[in-house]
């Protein structure tokens, strides 16, 4: 059997117009073509398009009554339908992403409406009344109290002045100013002591350091503790001050003697100065034989005094006053401190819900137009996702095409293959249908919610302050005054 010509050839490929028609897909300068024609190349080169279909055609395949596609095509067709598959996938991922922000948008709004509610600003207020109303009320009560325990203490005491007492900072000083005492007392005597010692200026320091400290500490807690109560209005505290007052005198008495007799018997260089000290105390107390003992006397009554002075001032002169006092007004400063905090929370709630009152309108509006535009990409990328497997389809045909194309031009026998006249099909994907009735729904709500805002701005900013002042009267009718 002979081969057909060229003519026959060109009617059993289509004539001269198939073969036109495709020369003119690749060659002409479509936009569609041109968005598509990377990946036709990308699809030719793996897949071997041109040089396949060259192969099979100078074997005269595939043969003329071939019902079959190639393996290329087979390949080919198999590749784009993956391909498709993870375009369905990416879309549905997508569009699940985007109805999980959709119902986070809800959760929001559900939020914002419980927020926007008068009931919520009263409830968040009531729970801090609940919370720290009652540990007010505890701290005004124990105020009272104090208050009253000091005006009876005043009444009893015939006290009408208030209470003098140094502050902390003054009686820090007050407590250092009797170390400084110790230091300077012992460094005074230091020298007078250094003459019977052997380890010289040190061992005397140390030595008169430990007498000063034992000199200074007793003069000032009799004087804290005992000497104040000179000042009582009972007779039982005068008497108590005035035993101190003499048990004061006759130990700085008897603190400045027995210094001046332990410094002479350390003069002698005796082993035991102390013992020596106390024998020539009971033989003659004032017989001194070295002026310097009258020196260490004065400065010991000296520095006891000031010890002395120091211990009464550093409280109130009238005994008990100054603690009770303290207390009194630690417990008002307590209670108002507690009260300022409430206040201030409240304010700060008021403020915090006019705010959000003034920002509502604002607030609605960036919530719509988020929602408005998740609605907006929704329908993007179904489109985008469609457009994709149409593009799938026309990459599909066009890739075919060529390779049946050339396969045409290289063939000998001029016999073409009858399904050349048929196109391979792509397995049916449908995309996920988009759902608008919840942001359709939700738009609505936001719409007729920034109307609202916008009427009643001002009577709900009235109804704040309203709040406000209600809970505050509760507020005041918890102190003590």
């Amino acid at each position: 059997m002979a081969l057909p010509g060229k003519k026959q050839r060109n009617k059993i490929s289509g004539g001269p117009g198939v073969i036109g028609w495709m020369r003119g897909f690749f060659s002409t300068p479509q936009k569609a073509a041109n968005l598509m024609s990377f990946e036709i190349e990308e699809l030719s080169r793996k897949f071997k398009i041109t040089d396949e279909a060259k192969r099979l055609g100078a074997m005269g395949l595939p043969a003329f009554h071939a019902k079959d596609l190639t393996s290329v095509e087979s390949q080919l067709v198999r590749h784009l339908n993956v391909e498709r598959d993870q375009i369905l996938i990416n879309a549905q991922n997508e569009i699940a992403e985007l109805d999980r922000e959709l119902t986070e948008k809800e959760y929001e709004y559900q939020s914002y409406v419980t927020q926007s509610l008068s009931a919520e600003f009263e409830r968040k207020a009531r729970q801090i009344m609940d919370s720290q109303g009652a540990w007010l009320k505890k701290l005004a009560s124990n105020a009272i109290s104090n208050i009253k325990e000091l005006e009876i203490f005043r009444e009893e005491n015939d006290l009408k002045r208030q209470a003098n007492y140094p502050e902390k900072a003054q009686i820090f000083f007050q407590y250092s100013l009797l170390l400084v005492l110790i230091v300077i007392e012992g460094a005074l005597n230091s020298s007078f002591f250094s003459e019977g010692l052997s380890t010289g200026l040190i061992g005397g320091f140390v030595f008169a350091a430990s007498l000063a400290l034992i000199n200074i500490a007793s003069c000032f807690f009799l004087g804290k503790v005992g000497l104040r109560w000179i000042n009582h209005r009972k007779s039982y505290g005068k008497t108590i001050g005035f035993f101190s007052l003499f048990v004061a005198i006759l130990f700085l008495s008897g603190m400045a003697l027995s210094i001046a007799h332990i410094r002479e018997a350390m003069a002698l260089g005796i082993e035991s100065p102390t013992r020596v000290a106390w024998e020539m105390m009971q033989s003659g107390l004032w017989n001194f034989k070295d002026i310097t003992s009258w020196f260490l006397i004065i400065l010991t009554l000296g520095f006891g005094i000031a010890a002395l002075v120091d211990g009464v001032y550093i409280d109130d002169i009238y005994p008990g006053y100054g603690n009770i006092f303290r207390r009194t007004e630690s417990a008002k400063e307590e209670f108002e401190s507690e009260y300022e905090d409430i206040r201030i929370e409240l304010e700060a709630l008021k403020q915090e819900k006019l705010d959000f009152v003034d920002q509502q309108v604002i607030t609605c509006n960036e919530l719509l137009f988020s929602v408005q535009k998740l609605m907006d990409l929704k329908l993007s990328i179904v489109k985008k996702y469609q457009d994709r497997l149409n593009d799938t389809e026309v990459v599909l045909y066009a890739t075919i095409r060529k390779f049946r194309f050339e396969n045409e031009i290289v063939r000998e026998d001029g016999l073409i293959p009858a399904y050349f006249n048929t196109m391979p099909s792509l397995n049916p994907i449908a995309l996920p249908k988009i759902e608008q009735v919840r942001g359709v729904t939700l738009i609505a709500k936001l719409s007729e919610l920034i109307k609202n805002h916008e009427v009643t701005i001002s009577a709900q900013r009235e109804e704040v302050y309203q709040i406000f002042e209600k809970f505050v009267s509760q507020l005041n009718h918890l102190r003590y005054y």
